[in-house]
């Protein structure tokens, strides 16, 4: 049976390395590319999760990981594709987590820009929260290969079982 995401995973990636190591003429330049990679990294890793979702015959396109596993919960069922997904996303260090983090920080950025010019808003600062991850091309690059080989790995362990 094929699985509908599989392509969508595969572009994804590929648009994501294809940014990373794109030149660039000025900083705005590679803080586009940077931040248009991120968004294809994003992209693959949601693929990845509703492909994943399909492998495991879910019925439906999960949107985040959390609700793959209270599925697999709710039937009795284990995955340990799922579970090497959990243990990378509970811990802050992981390349995962620094990837969903800066995913984040570019939304919240983004909404500030929003918000910016708007009268009357007080500024604030989560300094509880986890510390802003900084984006390079490079750091782009190891987490398209940290997801890619994933990926690999994580879709010849489904077609074995």
């Amino acid at each position: 049976m094929s699985n509908p995401y599989t392509g969508l995973v595969t572009s994804a990636l590929r648009k994501s390395q294809l940014l990373s190591t794109s030149h660039y003429d000025s900083p705005l330049h590679r803080l586009a590319l940077e931040e248009g990679a991120l968004l294809q990294l994003w992209k693959a890793y949601r693929a990845f999760l509703a492909e994943l979702s399909q492998q495991l015959q879910l019925g439906f396109e999960a949107e985040s990981l959390q609700v793959i596993g209270d599925s697999l919960q709710s039937q009795g069922r284990a995955s340990s594709e799922v579970r090497e997904l959990q243990l990378l996303l509970s811990e802050p260090e992981s390349w995962l987590s620094a990837m969903l983090c800066a995913w984040k920080q570019l939304l919240q950025l983004s909404l500030a820009e929003e918000v910016q010019g708007q009268e009357n808003l007080i500024p604030t600062q989560n300094i509880a929260g986890p510390r802003p991850v900084t984006l390079s091309l490079e750091v782009l690059l190891e987490w398209h290969a940290s997801l890619s080989e994933l990926v690999r790995r994580q879709r010849t362990n489904l077609e074995e079982c």
